[in-house]
C-alpha cells in the first residue's frame, strides 16, 4: 500500500539564485498590472511581465540530439509585493525573492519578490 495525498508533504523549490545568475537579473518590463491577494495574506503590489535579456545557461541536447533553446527573449510573470513606479519599457532587477510564497505548478513558476530596482527607464513611444 502507498501513502495517499502526498502533496500535503512535498514542496518543489525554486533556485532563484541560479536563475538570477543565468539571466543576469536584468529584465525589460513588457506589462504591469495591480496585484491584490484574494486571500488577504500577501501585501498588495504589482504583477510584471518581464522579458529575459540574457541567458548564459547551456541546456544540453534533447533525446534526439538537438540543442535545447535558451530563455533569451522569453517572457515570464513576477509579483512584486510592494508599490513600485515601474513602467513598460523599464529595465529592472528583482530583489528580495520570497521563497515561502513562490511556487511551481506543473512547469509554471509563480515568483514573488519584496521589491524591484529600476536600472533604466524605457523609451517613450506612441503605441
Amino acid at each position: 500500500m502507498s501513502l495517499i495525498n502526498t502533496f500535503m508533504f512535498t514542496r518543489t523549490t525554486i533556485d532563484w539564485d541560479k536563475i538570477a545568475a543565468t539571466t543576469g537579473n536584468k529584465y525589460r518590463v513588457v506589462a504591469s498590472r495591480p496585484y491584490k491577494d484574494k486571500k488577504g495574506i500577501l501585501a498588495d503590489g504589482v504583477t510584471l511581465t518581464l522579458t529575459v535579456m540574457q541567458d548564459t545557461m547551456d541546456y544540453g541536447v534533447d533525446k534526439n540530439g538537438v540543442p535545447r533553446d535558451n530563455n533569451l527573449y522569453q517572457n515570464f510573470d513576477v509579483t512584486i509585493l510592494s508599490p513600485t513606479d515601474v513602467k513598460k519599457g523599464d529595465m529592472v532587477q528583482l530583489e528580495g525573492f520570497d521563497p515561502e510564497h513562490s511556487y511551481v505548478i506543473g512547469f509554471d513558476l509563480l515568483l514573488r519578490f519584496k521589491s524591484c530596482k529600476i536600472l533604466s527607464t524605457g523609451t517613450k513611444t506612441n503605441a
